[in-house]
């Protein structure tokens, strides 16, 4: 999948319900704590809605908070309030994930053993769409 942009839908500017932190498009929920960001995605050919989005979600111990929170730039992506409760660990997902493509490979270990491993990289140029 094709993480391209940071979003920054028209509900994240009711201060009544959230707040902005110093780094940008990253909102703290009042009422939870808990950190968000609205982040415009691309599935792959071959990708399903599952993986590797679930891989994203465990690496970065994010959850989705909303779906679907605003337009995506391309007619076949979407946009997601990806949320945290520690700011740290959400900038960091953005840091790593906004304008790289992340998907899942098959790596056989040492034992011949094969596993599946998450890959974030900045291949976007040859993503398949």
């Amino acid at each position: 999948m094709l993480f391209t942009r940071i979003c920054q839908p028209q509900f994240l500017t009711d201060s009544s319900r959230f707040r902005p932190t110093d780094h940008e498009g990253i909102f703290e929920k009042l009422d939870d704590g808990y950190f968000v960001v609205a982040l415009d995605y691309v599935l792959e050919a071959d990708e399903d809605s599952q993986y590797p989005m679930e891989d994203v979600l465990d690496e970065f111990l994010c959850h989705l908070e909303a779906f679907q929170v605003a337009p995506s730039e391309h007619p076949s992506g979407q946009v997601d309030l990806f949320a945290n409760s520690q700011l740290p660990r959400l900038q960091d997902a953005v840091e790593r994930l906004v304008g790289r493509r992340a998907y899942n490979v098959a790596v056989a270990d040492e034992d011949g053993d094969t596993r599946v491993t998450l890959v974030i990289d900045d291949s976007v140029a040859e993503a398949k769409l």
